[in-house]
């Protein structure tokens, strides 16, 4: 007769901890990531939201040629950003943050471009070299 414990699932006690552990574990190395990110990228975020183009953005002051280049920037850094993430969304130590649903946006900034360019946008439009 076997020591170990089955649950009405069918898993034994000893794998259910382990799952636990597993689980507590992934999250903590998300929280440790996150506070890395916002630690690592502080500066630069500091700078970026005085910049006078982010002051005028948040106030609704926006000349639609400057919001045509940066969602041209930010279409093609989600296009980069996207194809690494499904790329790499079995890596053992990049599939805990692998959200597709909550972190893809290059379909919402396709939308956008064909609304600010046109439909052969991508004709007309190339990566910004401060994008790229």
């Amino acid at each position: 007769m076997s020591a170990e414990v089955e649950t009405s699932e069918g898993v034994d006690e000893s794998e259910k901890k382990n799952s636990g552990a597993l689980e507590k574990e992934n999250q903590m190395r998300m929280a440790d990531l996150s506070e890395l990110l916002k630690e690592g990228t502080k500066e630069a975020h500091d700078r970026a939201e005085n910049t006078q183009f982010v002051k005028d953005f948040l106030k609704g002051n926006i000349k639609k040629e400057l919001f045509k280049l940066a969602t041209t920037a930010l279409y093609f850094t989600y296009s980069a950003l996207e194809e690494e993430m499904e790329r790499n969304k079995d890596h053992p130590a990049f599939a805990p943050l692998y959200f597709p649903m909550e972190l893809h946006r290059k379909e919402a900034l396709t939308k956008d471009m064909e609304y600010f360019f046109g439909e052969n946008w991508e004709e007309q439009v190339q990566c910004p070299k401060a994008a790229q």
